[in-house]
């Protein structure tokens, strides 16, 4: 080996020490970026074949800079981390619904539900009492807001859950535009034989977090590209990407009320997509499944209330002695729309306390023309007018009168007025004189015992304990509302603690998996700085190597 061979054996370790030392530098700098792997530089001798002496050595070569870490790791990560954003979300959900219920607390729903009955516990007492009839109607209204505010959170939360997927539509749709440029990148630089080691790094910390939000399958072909499908379809390949859409479209509730709700689909094929995992697929579950769910138990809580209630106060009898009357409006169903009926909200006279007797359809009253002339006194009406003896039809149920002519239907408070209580009909005008009236209505049996009776107010207290939710196969309630209330909550607490333990289960074995590749690729300070130490060392002693080689030329050349 000549003099210039040792110099180039010199020079080329100090090349070699040099980017050594770069690769260290570079590991350091790095040690807490988030995705980073450790870079380590491959190095093996250089020989020819001499015929006189077999192989020499020609000095040290630099075959490349290798990234370390283990990619079926990274595929278990992925596979885990959809689990971990779809389980996620069903425990935000989940305890979103819990905190908008907050029980037990003294401001849930079962707890004003107790007020409202103690209400009328305590107008049983009295029933005549008008503050105590006050506060039934001043704890209904408390317990309405309570349906009206718990039912508008839960559609807030449901709305929310739009909102979020129209922003996870946009994450996706950015780090699949960025996973494509990747892509690009990486072939290019590993086309010419070389490691696209950072752009890789960065590929995978993205790979990673669209695991988290939607189901992926990854492929790497020969040139180091990947290409990236869900559900079926691809969304990235090695020469392009497609973007995910929303859709929307407003369905109408089984409340009245409207909703809006955002579909996703393929930008390019245009077919829907149904997420098979990942936090986007725990957002459609919430938004249509779950939060449905509680609203439809919600209503029917406040759907049973309203009839039950409405069905023993239109029976009762009010101070009045008007009875037919109902308590909420049963027009108005659902936890967001229940209201107190009209005759409620202007008068708490008209609340029922006494009790009644049943309903029953009266036999047609006929009047003959000339028989029922304004101005006249009022006509008595009957419950059946060709039964003998008669009996005056007294207790008229609101609301249930008809009077017509044959040709034409007569109008209450222009055309004529009853007295529900004792059952008569006066006209007020002479228009209908020369005309036939007939008159249907329904009648109570019973009459009203007075303002002391507490029959039907003591009824609806008792409802409280009545087994009247979840009807078993013959029509017969099973359970209380606080029973069905408590049971509701129960569920809720039991499917929380599911997708919370689920949760925990997935991210410990991220975490596992995590910690089997940072012991790979993860940057030991220790190591690099003995590294450090080491390629230093080979430096000088290259360079020292140079330096003799430099003098004893020099000697040569000055002979």
């Amino acid at each position: 080996m000549s003099l210039l061979s040792v110099l180039n054996v010199g020079t080329r370790a100090i090349f070699a020490s040099q980017l050594a030392m770069d690769v260290a530098g570079q590991n350091i700098s790095n040690a807490d970026v988030e995705g980073y792997s450790r870079k380590r530089l491959n190095l093996q001798p250089d020989y020819r074949f001499d015929s006189a002496y077999g192989q020499i050595g020609m000095g040290v070569d630099v075959i490349n800079i290798e990234r370390l870490r283990n990619e079926f790791i990274d595929e278990q990560i992925r596979r885990q981390n959809q689990q971990v954003g779809y389980y996620e979300e069903l425990d935000y959900t989940l305890e979103s619904i819990e905190n908008i219920f907050t029980e037990p607390s003294d401001t849930g729903v079962i707890h004003f539900v107790d007020q409202f009955f103690d209400s009328w516990q305590n107008l049983s007492n009295n029933p005549s009492d008008i503050s105590a009839r006050t506060m039934v109607r001043t704890n209904a209204e408390i317990l309405i807001d309570v349906f009206h505010n718990v039912s508008g959170e839960l559609a807030n939360l449901r709305q929310t859950r739009n909102e979020e997927i129209q922003q996870q539509v946009n994450k996706i749709n950015e780090i699949c535009k960025e996973l494509h440029n990747l892509n690009l990148e990486i072939g290019t630089v590993e086309l010419n034989n070389q490691n696209a080691n950072d752009s890789r790094d960065r590929r995978d910390l993205l790979l990673k977090d669209l695991s988290k939000i939607i189901d992926i399958s990854v492929v790497e072909n020969e040139t180091g590209q990947i290409t990236i499908t869900t559900s079926g379809n691809i969304i990235v390949s090695p020469v392009y990407y497609q973007e995910l859409e929303t859709t929307t479209a407003t369905t109408k509730l089984s409340d009245g009320t409207s909703i809006m709700e955002i579909g996703v689909r393929f930008a390019d094929s245009k077919n829907i997509y149904k997420p098979q995992g990942g936090l986007i697929k725990g957002l459609f579950e919430s938004r249509d499944k779950i939060i449905p769910e509680y609203q439809k138990q919600l209503d029917t809580l406040a759907n049973s209330l309203v009839t039950k209630v409405n069905e023993l106060h239109s029976r009762g009898y009010n101070l009045k002695g008007f009875t037919g009357i109902n308590f909420f409006d049963p027009n108005l169903t659902g936890s967001s729309k229940i209201q107190l009926s009209a005759s409620i909200l202007s008068d708490v006279n008209n609340i029922a306390a006494a009790s009644g007797g049943e309903s029953h359809p009266a036999s047609q009253n006929l009047l003959s023309a000339g028989s029922h002339d304004f101005g006249s006194t009022p006509v008595q009406l009957y419950r059946d007018p060709l039964a003998l003896p008669l009996i005056e039809a007294r207790n008229i149920l609101t609301g249930t009168v008809i009077v017509s002519t044959g040709s034409a239907t007569l109008v209450e408070g222009s055309d004529y007025h009853i007295d529900y209580v004792n059952g008569t009909i006066q006209m007020l005008h002479s228009g209908y004189d020369g005309d036939d009236l007939q008159i249907d209505f329904n009648y109570r049996s019973g009459g009203f015992a007075g303002p002391g009776d507490n029959s039907t107010a003591l009824a609806i207290a008792n409802l409280r304990s009545e087994l009247t939710m979840n009807n078993d196969i013959h029509g017969n309630g099973t359970s209380s509302f606080a029973e069905y209330y408590s049971s509701m909550i129960g569920r809720l607490g039991l499917s929380r603690n599911e997708a919370d333990s689920n949760l925990r289960t997935r991210i410990f074995l991220v975490n596992q998996y995590e910690t089997h590749q940072d012991a790979i690729a993860g940057v030991s300070l220790d190591e690099e700085m003995a590294d450090l130490i080491k390629f230093q060392h080979t430096f000088q002693a290259a360079a020292r190597l140079v330096s003799i080689a430099d003098e004893m030329l020099d000697t040569l050349l000055n002979m």
